[in-house]
């Protein structure tokens, strides 16, 4: 971490990571307030333009896997979730290699092994992004994607989407009996969802048979709009815990629908990002053909977030009125994904 004499104090903010729900010991942000340069030469601790320097540190190890049954942390680093990725990532040349003019990953100032933890200090990244950042973001994934697909790294995750969907536990019979059907549609629930339930693939063995059919490249698998921001005017992508081999596209159709209806229709952000994506791999030289990418994007994610409909009926007492347009227009966007010719089956 940066030190300097003209450093006046350092404010310390813990602002997120909870060491028993989520696989984290914490994630604090230090802020260094110092003077800028100046004429004379003294330096202070600031980053370009005289602003304070920051960093932000998240706490990892094997005393912090949280509690939560679908993203608790594992011990064993063959293991999806291995709580010792996220670490071994920013030590690894895939961190800083492959990446374009633009767009990477966030940089690590240090990871720091202590007492059974290992800390990651990382630079400050201003999240969440915009859908032009987001866009950007993808375009730089899928060059990235491909500079790597050579990669040889034994720590890297492998059937993460399987493995996440039976940590799940869905059961398709019990979603439609949930109690909540009733009060979610008089909400304004579209009923033609409970169709899009009993037709849920939940089986972990046949999602693994589907998605086994698609090229993998290496897979981000948070890549969500809080994952990505910018530094300055270039884009980083941080939470790199659960990176390893993955369906071509998967984080690009991921994104699409954690963005979607916030600044654009679902099914314009899904065609918009898509288009991104695609371009970029064309343009990086993807040997494969693009509807095959485009199968890939719509088949994982609609297996791996099959889950959303339990989610919401499970919270609907607690949304505000205004907020269930958005709600049922995403979740019927994915029915139309599950229903479409672009789902392998």
């Amino acid at each position: 971490m940066p030190t300097s004499a003209a450093v006046t104090r350092w404010q310390v903010d813990r602002f997120g990571g909870d060491e028993e729900h989520y696989p984290n010991g914490g994630i604090w942000r230090f802020t260094a307030h110092a003077p800028s340069v100046g004429t004379s030469g003294t330096s202070g601790t600031t980053s370009a333009g005289g602003n304070p320097f920051a960093t932000m540190v998240k706490r990892t190890g094997a005393e912090h896997l949280g509690t939560d049954p679908v993203w608790r942390g594992r011990p064993e680093p063959e293991d999806p979730q291995w709580w010792g990725r996220e670490a071994t990532f920013y030590e690894s040349d895939l961190a800083t290699s492959g990446w374009t003019s633009g767009v990477r990953a966030a940089r690590c100032h240090a990871v720091d092994d202590h007492d059974g933890c290992r800390d990651v200090w990382l630079e400050t990244v201003d999240v969440p992004a915009n859908i032009d950042v987001c866009e950007r973001a993808v375009a730089g994934l899928a060059r990235w994607q491909l500079a790597t697909a050579g990669a040889r790294h034994p720590w890297l995750s492998e059937d993460w989407i399987p493995t996440h969907v039976r940590r799940r536990g869905l059961d398709n019979a019990r979603t439609l009996a949930h109690p909540a059907w009733p009060s979610a549609i008089e909400r304004g629930l579209d009923p033609c969802l409970r169709e899009a339930v009993a037709d849920r693939i939940i089986d972990p063995v046949e999602i693994r048979q589907l998605l086994q059919g698609f090229p993998p490249l290496l897979t981000h698998y948070d890549f969500h709009n809080a994952n990505i921001g910018a530094v300055g005017d270039e884009v980083a992508i941080i939470d790199w815990a659960y990176v390893g081999w993955g369906p071509v596209g998967h984080d690009a159709g991921h994104l699409a629908a954690d963005v979607a209806d916030r600044e654009l229709p679902p099914d314009k952000v899904w065609d918009l990002l898509r288009s991104a994506y695609c371009d970029a791999l064309t343009e990086a030289g993807w040997p494969g053909d693009l509807a095959t990418v485009r199968r890939s994007m719509t088949t994982s994610n609609v297996l791996r977030l099959g889950w959303q409909i339990d989610h919401v009926l499970n919270i609907i007492g607690d949304l505000p009125d205004e907020a269930i347009p958005s709600v049922n227009a995403r979740l019927r966007f994915f029915a139309e994904l599950q229903s479409s010719p672009e789902m392998a089956r």
